[in-house]
């Protein structure tokens, strides 16, 4: 799939993210011979699925979801949830709370990443316009072992601001 077969939409409402709690965008826990379940091996994976998932909950006011469906099916294929804080008067700032792209969409080339990221920059961009804001900061949370998206976000042209606070880099 290229990135121009993506419909992207925008939610801001707890109902309209109902459909995100089945998004999948990592494997299933390991489980051992017994059953027991393993710790995950890309714990970062999992924690943005959890993010997403729980967006029907915990979906803020002001806050939003980038949602991207493939044309042909309506198959979510990636998802973003941006945050923002207007409480500062100097500047615009927004986060990136989560990337997910399902696993369907793996193993193309960062393509549908970089149009999920691309498409969440657009609208940080337009919202802090809204706003007559001035300088714009975008930050995310990545894992340090996390590589596929430090590449996603160096390609983005994204800088890391801080030296990394356990296991995460911002």
């Amino acid at each position: 799939m290229i990135p121009s077969e993506i419909c992207w939409t925008t939610i801001t409402d707890r109902r309209e993210a109902i459909e995100l709690q089945t998004f999948t965008c990592t494997t299933a826990r390991l489980r051992s011979p017994a059953g027991r379940e393993l710790p995950h091996p890309k714990p970062w994976e999992r924690l943005a699925q959890s993010i997403i998932r729980r967006s029907p909950q915990c979906l803020k006011a002001g806050n939003l979801l980038i949602v991207g469906r493939c044309e042909a099916s309506t198959e979510i294929v990636a998802v973003a949830h941006l945050t923002f804080d207007e409480s500062t008067s100097t500047m615009f700032a927004a986060h990136v709370a989560a990337v997910g792209v399902s696993e369907s969409m793996r193993g193309l080339g960062g393509k549908v990443a970089d149009s999920v990221l691309a498409r969440s920059c657009e609208v940080i961009v337009d919202r802090a316009q809204e706003f007559s804001a001035g300088p714009i900061l975008v930050t995310a949370n990545i894992h340090v072992e996390n590589h596929p998206s430090q590449r996603l976000f160096e390609r983005a042209e994204f800088e890391p601001i801080s030296v990394p606070l356990g296991e995460y880099q911002q």
